[in-house]
C-alpha cells in the first residue's frame, strides 16, 4: 500500500490535537460532499478509496485506503494520512477505523476458510505460507492456545484461515496452499505449521481439485476484503495488519474478561 501511495502523493504524517467537539455530519452539505468525493477520485485517480465521509476537521473529508484512514481537503487539494487526536489523547482515526472495519467484517463470508479449533474467541487469518511474520503469528497463537488448553482442557481460539499466497514475492505459496487444503481437516493445523516452518519438501506436496477450487475462493475473499499484506487478522471486529503481538494480547485479554463476566 505504502509504495502505491508514494507514487501518487508525498505523504506527511501528522498528529492533530483537536478539541473533543466533532463536526456533525448533519452540518455538511451533501452536494458539497459529492463534489469533494468526485474531486478526490479525479485528483488521485490511481488509488481506490472507500467510505468517503466528512472528517472531524472542519472542511476536510476522510476516506479509506487498504484499512487506513486518509484525510482530504478538496479546496486545497491536500491529503495526509496519520492519526487525529482529541485534546484528551483519544485517537479519532482509530475510532473511524474500528467503525469501518466492523461494518466490513460483519459482511465477510469465510464459509470456505479452513477452521482450526473450537474456542470461544474467533480469529480470521489471511496468511501466506512463506511469510515470516505469518510464521511468527502462528507460533504465538499455537503457544497461546496450547497453554489455555492445558489449563482448561479446551481451545481458546477458533481459527479461520484464508490462504493468501502473494505470488510476486512467494512463487511456491500457491502450491503450498493447495497442499494444505488437500489434507484432512484434522491435519490442517500441523500441515500449516510444517509448511510455514519449511519442513515439507516441494516434491512431497499434494495436489487436488478441491484444493485448487477452494484456493480460488480464498483469493476472491482476499481481493474483495482488500487485503494488502499478510498476515491480516480479524479479531473482535478489528482488523490488524501484520503481527502486532501487543495489540493481539490486549484484545484477547479484553475478550477473556468479557467471557468471564458472562
Amino acid at each position: 500500500m505504502a509504495n502505491n501511495i508514494k507514487k501518487i502523493f508525498s505523504s506527511v504524517l501528522l498528529a492533530l490535537c483537536l478539541s473533543s467537539e466533532v463536526v456533525s455530519t448533519q452540518d455538511i452539505d451533501k452536494g458539497a460532499q459529492k463534489i469533494a468525493a468526485e474531486q478526490l477520485k479525479a485528483t488521485f485517480n490511481q488509488t481506490t478509496f472507500t467510505n468517503f465521509e466528512p472528517a472531524p476537521i472542519d472542511g476536510w473529508y476522510q476516506a479509506e485506503i487498504s484499512n487506513q484512514v486518509v484525510y482530504f481537503s478538496h479546496k486545497q487539494e491536500l491529503m495526509f494520512f496519520g492519526e487525529v487526536y482529541t485534546k484528551n489523547g483519544v485517537s479519532l482515526s482509530e475510532q473511524t477505523r474500528i467503525k469501518w472495519q466492523s461494518k466490513r467484517t460483519d459482511n465477510l463470508d469465510v464459509s470456505t476458510a479452513l477452521s482450526i479449533g473450537n474456542g470461544l474467541i474467533e480469529i480470521i487469518e489471511f496468511t501466506d505460507t512463506d511469510c515470516p511474520f505469518c510464521l511468527r503469528f502462528n507460533k504465538w497463537i499455537t503457544t497461546k492456545n496450547n497453554a489455555y488448553k492445558s489449563k482448561y482442557g479446551k481451545d481458546l481460539f477458533t481459527r479461520k484461515l484464508v490462504l493468501t499466497p502473494i505470488d510476486q514475492l512467494h512463487p511456491n505459496a500457491h502450491k503450498e496452499s493447495v497442499h494444505i487444503i488437500c489434507q484432512n481437516p484434522d491435519k490442517w493445523e500441523v500441515t500449516i505449521t510444517k509448511t510455514l516452518e519449511s519442513k515439507i519438501s516441494y516434491a512431497d506436496m499434494d495436489s487436488c481439485q478441491k484444493g485448487k477450487d477452494t484456493l480460488v475462493q480464498h483469493r476472491k475473499i482476499t481481493k474483495e476484503f482488500g487485503v494488502s499484506a499478510t498476515p491480516t487478522l480479524i479479531i473482535a471486529g478489528q482488523v490488524i495488519q501484520g503481527f502486532n503481538q501487543q495489540k493481539l494480547e490486549a484484545i484477547v485479554k479484553q475478550q477473556l474478561t468479557k467471557l468471564e463476566n458472562k
